[in-house]
């Protein structure tokens, strides 16, 4: 997160009356969000705008299916009166703990009317293309206010909210790529620091938007607030004649944070106290040279690849970096200069993780992530996303340096020509399938042929196991319960002791694997079984040693289970 010590710098850029009257008024500030959605749409939406309910932004259906799951039930909880944190419709009859997976109750809510009217196939595409338009739009709200300038704070909003780091996010997590959050938490700071917000409009705002940040996903609240704490250390630091204004803030966010907590601390109960797990891959580190080599996802590359790096949101360019260097360099006897790099540059570091990768080599060194990892809470997040806090000081540095240059002098053409190379180095690849993947079910859950097989209280054992069974459920209305499932989260202990599960994932029978099926089908209390026939694998022979007869229809084999 960038500093509130640019504060400074906001006010003696935006004092000029004619800027402020170009950046404050509706028309200024609403077109530059219709620019970018109109960019989210000729990158990511020109293969899935005519197909909402079949064609999806991702790179895979699983991941996706999971959060479809989410995005319905949250509606569905809300409407039957049934607890939302907890629920016992999928991996019965243990029930999950949702507050430990990837929810996002705030879209999931807000989006309800489509997902009630068009299915939360939809819903995913509306928030994968809203979200870069969406998180530009902020960056360029902070960009302006900084700088007081239009055309370099449209690129600051480009290069955030079309950054590698959205990019990856695309391709599959939209609670990590809906981060318009981010920059309007910095921006509401700078504001009260210059005194154009009242101390009071500014708890209400920052509550607010801490509130809508958890409901979108907490680890970005919890990593935002990390990177918020050492922005306001490195200004006390190096701004001792702001220290006063800056202490002040911190007392306000606390306020703001202590009724952030207060209004989700349900959420949190069973956040802490309810039965849950640890999540499983916290490992992923930014391999330091993935700052300068370009992912299959940006159109440097220039092939078709859908193949997706653990390093793809960690990359900026070298043009950019160029870019970094001499904005550090130019006002390297500026403290609010290193008030920013600092930020940047700290945001980097962690990202590299506990031991630092070079070009895939792990080294003997340590990194501060070696300490951070067993805090609460942060030891859960993944090091290679915070590259979200180090893209957004990068994109005002931008913005900063821009509005400094005049393209009439030499050293302006210099700093816009490498403005320009490094909006082209982040640049989609459009010809990567990784932006869209067809999904379609199966047509006994597509025409409605489910209705007359499964009842309501039936507890169904799926094939596949995992991801698109998430999607089934969730299409149907919760028509039936789930003896499996995903919740992009590890599966439950509970469920991954059986024999039976590996066989259900894999396709690899065991030697006992009647014995192993009925073990878990009396234990999970399976109803009725449903396989997917485009599944290859031996599930004739591993359900049929049930002792009854499949039906063919739609699509699929149902084998209705008889009591144990």
């Amino acid at each position: 997160m960038t500093t509130e010590a640019i504060s400074a710098h906001s006010r003696s850029e935006s004092d000029h009356p004619a800027r402020r009257a170009r950046t404050g008024s509706w028309r200024a500030t609403l077109w530059p969000l219709g620019l970018y959605a109109v960019l989210s749409l000729a990158f990511f939406g020109v293969h899935v705008i005519r197909h909402l309910g079949s064609q999806i932004v991702a790179s895979d259906p699983i991941d996706a299916s999971a959060i479809m799951w989410f995005l319905a039930w949250w509606p569905q909880a809300l409407l039957h009166g049934l607890n939302p944190f907890v629920t016992h419709v999928i991996f019965v009859p243990d029930g999950f703990n949702l507050t430990w997976a990837t929810d996002m109750p705030g879209p999931s809510l807000l989006l309800a009317p489509i997902t009630l009217a068009f299915g939360p196939v939809v819903t995913w595409n509306v928030i994968q293309l809203a979200s870069p338009a969406l998180s530009a739009w902020t960056a360029y709200l902070l960009c302006c206010h900084v700088t007081g300038r239009t055309l370099p704070s449209l690129v600051g909003g480009y290069i955030y909210g079309f950054s590698p780091y959205m990019l990856s996010q695309l391709t599959g997590a939209p609670c990590l790529a809906l981060v318009p959050l981010v920059p309007v938490f910095v921006l509401l700071v700078l504001r009260r620091l210059d005194g154009s917000i009242g101390s009071r409009t500014f708890v209400l705002w920052m509550a607010l938007a801490m509130i809508a940040q958890f409901s979108i996903y907490g680890e970005v609240l919890a990593t935002a607030t990390l990177f918020g704490a050492t922005a306001l250390l490195l200004a006390f630091a190096l701004l001792p004649e702001r220290r006063a204004a800056l202490w002040g803030v911190v007392k306000l966010l606390g306020l703001a944070l202590a009724v952030t907590v207060v209004v989700v601390s349900p959420y949190l109960l069973y956040f802490v106290f309810g039965r849950h797990y640890p999540p499983g891959a916290t490992f992923f580190s930014t391999d330091l040279t993935s700052l300068v080599i370009p992912p299959a996802l940006v159109a440097l590359i220039g092939h078709g690849s859908r193949a997706i790096g653990s390093n793809d949101e960690s990359y900026l360019g070298v043009p950019l970096l160029l870019l970094i260097g001499w904005f550090m360099w130019q006002g390297r006897r500026s403290r609010v200069t290193w008030v920013i790099a600092g930020s940047l540059l700290i945001a980097v570091v962690l990202a590299l993780g506990a031991t630092l990768i070079v070009h895939g080599h792990k080294t003997s060194i340590h990194g501060p992530w070696w300490l951070l990892k067993h805090l609460p809470v942060l030891r859960y997040a993944i090091p290679v996303r915070i590259a979200l806090f180090y893209v957004l000081p990068a994109a005002l540095i931008v913005a900063m340096l821009l509005s400094r240059s005049s393209p009439r002098e030499p050293a302006g053409v210099a700093a816009w020509g490498l403005a320009a190379l490094a909006v082209a180095f982040i640049v989609p690849n459009l010809g990567n399938s990784s932006f869209k993947t067809p999904v379609a079910d199966p047509p006994f859950f597509a025409s409605g042929t489910y209705k007359a097989y499964l009842r309501p209280s039936d507890n169904v054992l799926t094939i596949p196991a995992w991801g698109p069974n998430d999607r089934w459920q969730a299409d149907t209305g919760f028509r039936f319960n789930l003896s499996d499932g995903y919740l992009s989260n590890p599966f439950p202990p509970s469920f991954t002791r059986y024999p039976a599960w590996n066989m259900f994932l894999t396709g690899r029978l065991t030697p006992d694997y009647a014995a192993q099926l009925r073990r878990y089908v009396v234990d999970k209390r399976v109803t009725a079984v449903v396989v997917d026939q485009s599944v290859p694998g031996p599930w004739r022979k591993l359900f049929g040693s049930l002792g009854v007869r499949p039906v063919s229809t739609g699509g699929v084999l149902v084998y209705r289970v008889r009591p144990a």
